[in-house]
Order: C-alpha cells, then structure tokens, then sequence
C-alpha cells in the first residue's frame, strides 16, 4: 500500500525535520557560533526580552579610612534593556497530485526531503539576514519584523534596546570607518580595531566578514604565520584564519566591505522555547487537496554591552 499524508507526515517529523533544525542553525560559522549550547538562551516568554546591563559607570563605593561615614546610596549601575521578540517561519507543501506525480515510496519520500531541504535553505537565509541587519525595511531581509542584527548592535549613536547612547555614556559601539572612501586593509588598522574594543580580560572572541574581505586579511599574513582556528574546526568548519588567536569567520550576510570585532560574552542569540523550531502539521487542507506543515521560530538577537562590539569598516577590496 502506498504512503499517505499521514504516514508521510510521521516519517517527516522523525527523520527529515530534526536535520532541517540543524541546517539551520549549523551552515552557518556566525549562526553555528551563536547556536551553540552554552550561547544559545532559551527563555519562558513575557513581553519582551529583559536583558540586564552592566554599567561600567563610577559605582557609590570607594576607599575610607577607619571610622569614615560610608555612603549608603543605591547604585544605579544595573538597568536593563528590552528588546522585541521577532517571528520567523517557513511552510512546507505537497499537494495530492505530486504524490501521484511521483511513483513508488522512495520517490515519495525523495520529493518531500527536496521540499525540507528547500524550506531548511530559505529559512536559514532569512535568519541569517536578521542576524546582520539593522532591523529595519533598509537591510536583511528588508523587513520591519526582523531581528534586531549586528547593524542595529554596532552603531555609535542609534537607541538600541530602549537605551539611548546619550543615556548611558558606554552605550556605544566602536566604529571605524573613513567616511565612506575605500581604503586599504592593514594588520595595524584591525590591531587598532581589535584593541579599542579591548579592556583587560574583555577582548573580542570572533571576528566576521564577507569572503571578498577575508581574502584580503589572508594577503597580509606570510604562510608561516595563517594559523587556523581548531574551535571552529570543531563546529565543522575547516581553514578558518584567526587574528590574536580569534577566528574570523566568513558570511555573505555581513556587511559589505566591514570586519566586525565581536565579543559573544555578551552577545546571545535568545529563542523562547517553545517557540523553538515549533511544528505545526496539518495533514489535509480544507480548501486543497494538499497537506502543510510550517516550521515556527521566535527570538531575537540580544547584546547587553556594546561597548565591546565594534566594526572596522570601508575595506578596499578586490573587484
């Protein structure tokens, strides 16, 4: 007898959903980063997305001396910032008459896992596309609905997370650039980069860009010196060049012409959890002869110290 919906549907959810969970979070080295387990924050709901925020602002206390009035004022330091939980999905269709279309159940099959893998893809593009936007219509996925990405994250003047920069004195990225003129890339201008969003044990952990960028880092160093990164090896990701020990990582989402210096202790991919690649299965359409199952995604990214995010940018590169 051969395959229905509903067995379709079953054997859908087992084998062929699983790995489209994966393909989303792992194709990506930026995106496979933030996914990790000890990253990846999966939250119970409200609202919004509290994300507490560290002042590094002068506290109450300081030094006294043996019997010295102590102040006992409340600090302000801790304050939190709020960001929207965005919403993502991807619809997975066959009709009727592609079952028949395709003969025998390994083509059945064959034709529904094709389907998976094109949702897997679409749905790891839009992700993506948040992931480095700014999280309005002008970048990503040109969407308003979009996550809140590193373009939103890494500016020195805009409100980011309800929190105004002029609110809060450290509550701006770094940014380098050149007023929009081209310029070449040197091992100084990134050590520059790298260093001014350094403080003590707080250092960049990655740095991202696209490949016609990364291309330009690998001219600078001698073959003695191109040291790949075994972390990223470790996540699947083979010959990945790292700058003071960090990897840096190569996406076609980031933006044009810019090697952003991230520090992923404070910066977290956060999912509610039952929102997290949630499926919804309807075996029988009653307005088609067709069944639809939908792959359910909410969360947004989430940075709660800017002030070690930075971006170098306005790179010369080769044509």
């Amino acid at each position: 007898m051969a395959l229905e919906f509903a067995q379709i549907t079953a054997i859908t959810e087992r084998h062929f959903i699983p790995k489209l969970v994966d393909g989303v979070y792992n194709s990506a080295a930026f995106t496979a980063r933030l996914a990790r387990p000890d990253k990846l924050q999966l939250k119970d709901g409200g609202h919004e997305i509290l994300a507490p925020v560290i002042s590094s602002q002068p506290g109450i206390g300081g030094f006294y001396d043996d019997l010295d009035t102590l102040d006992t004022s409340r600090s302000d330091n801790i304050t939190a910032s709020k960001h929207q939980w965005r919403q993502l999905y991807e619809p997975i269709r066959v009709s009727r008459k592609e079952l028949l279309q395709n003969n025998g159940d390994a083509a059945k099959l064959s034709l529904v896992q094709s389907k998976v893998q094109i949702a897997e893809r679409q749905m790891k593009e839009n992700l993506a596309l948040g992931l480095f936007s700014d999280g309005t219509a002008a970048t990503g996925a040109e969407s308003e609905d979009q996550l809140d990405g590193l373009q939103a994250v890494v500016s020195t003047s805009s409100t980011y997370g309800g929190i105004a920069v002029a609110d809060l004195a450290d509550w701006a990225a770094y940014v380098d650039d050149n007023s929009s003129v081209d310029r070449p890339l040197s091992l100084n201008l990134m050590q520059q980069a790298y260093g001014s969003v350094t403080e003590d044990s707080d250092m960049p952990t990655v740095l991202t860009c696209q490949q016609n960028v990364y291309d330009q880092i690998w001219s600078l160093y001698q073959p003695h010196q191109r040291i790949m990164s075994q972390e990223m090896s470790d996540l699947g990701f083979e010959n990945v060049l790292t700058f003071n020990g960090r990897p840096v990582v190569v996406d076609s989402h980031c933006k044009a012409k810019t090697i952003y210096f991230l520090n992923e202790d404070y910066l977290f991919l956060c999912v509610h959890r039952d929102e997290n690649m949630r499926r919804e299965t309807l075996e029988r359409l009653e307005t088609s002869n067709s069944m639809l199952m939908r792959i359910f995604w909410m969360g947004n990214l989430v940075c709660n110290n800017r002030r070690f995010q930075g971006e170098l940018t306005d790179i010369e590169v080769a044509s």
